[in-house]
């Protein structure tokens, strides 16, 4: 670990450390405080998660590159680097605000041109330039559509209590990841969430998809599951319910109050 001008001796690891560094998570947060600091002087918007700092400006102000410059020096300073290979950067913004900046493609970070996609993946959600959410719900229904015909291939060997928890892991729990997100989105975009959970449903209960005695909507009565736009209402409240009670167990500091590090590819020994 380093300070200033004073670093402690080298000690060589013999298992593995969390994040790729030898420092907790909670000195690594200590460690990479001033980040913080760094993007407010420049006015920029800053969140940090586990190993990842996302940086967010609006309409790419003359400063941005100054702020990049910055947290590049603060980096090297520190026994760190930023990995540009594992840089991703995107503009979010209407069509028509998009069409403003049809001549930006890409971005300097680290003396690396970053290509500037249509879409890119933060914490297992996929985001668009226009955040219709429609690439990340294609991309879920896939997935949810592949194991629910897995599961199709084992459910005779399933009784009723098993299949519920079998299907609960493998489908359901992906309908509720990060589902908050999708609130307010187009109804042709969640529409296909509901056929996956109504597909789900039918499996669960050895359903045919036609000629069934029972209705998509009473097969989620029976098995007590609530309809897509619903447990998306629900997660919303759940969290706004336990927020306050959260926040009580949160005290500010400047100096850990911070997720964790961003885009290093060198950790400090």
């Amino acid at each position: 670990m380093r300070i200033g001008s004073h670093s402690s001796p080298p000690n060589p690891c013999l298992v593995g450390v969390p994040q790729g560094s030898v420092l907790g998570p909670l000195l690594f947060s200590i460690y990479t405080s001033p980040i913080s600091t760094i993007a407010k002087s420049h006015q920029v918007s800053q969140q940090q998660y586990a190993d990842d700092t996302q940086l967010y400006v609006a309409l790419l102000p003359a400063n941005y590159n100054q702020d990049i410059t910055a947290l590049e020096s603060w980096f090297c300073e520190n026994g760190m680097a930023l990995n540009p290979t594992k840089s991703v950067a995107i503009l979010f913004g209407t069509s028509q605000k998009l069409k403003s900046f049809s001549t930006l493609n890409s971005c300097n970070v680290a003396g690396t041109d970053i290509q500037l996609p249509d879409k890119l993946k933060i914490l297992r959600a996929i985001l668009d330039s226009n955040l219709t959410m429609e690439s990340h719900i294609k991309a879920l229904s896939s997935s949810c559509f592949y194991h629910i015909r897995s599961v199709k291939q084992i459910r005779l060997s399933l009784d009723y209590d098993m299949a519920i928890p079998v299907t609960s892991a493998m489908v359901s729990s992906s309908l509720d990841q990060v589902n908050s997100i999708l609130y307010g989105a187009a109804s042709k975009h969640t529409d296909r969430l509901r056929r996956v959970q109504k597909a789900l449903a039918r499996t669960v209960m050895h359903q045919r998809s036609y000629g069934s005695p029972l209705s998509s909507t009473a097969l989620l009565q029976n098995l007590h599951w609530l309809p897509i736009e619903w447990r998306i209402r629900f997660k919303l409240a759940t969290l706004a319910y336990k927020a306050p009670y959260l926040a009580e167990l949160l005290r500010r500091n400047s100096a850990i109050f911070l997720f964790s590090s961003a885009l290093c590819s060198t950790m400090p020994s």
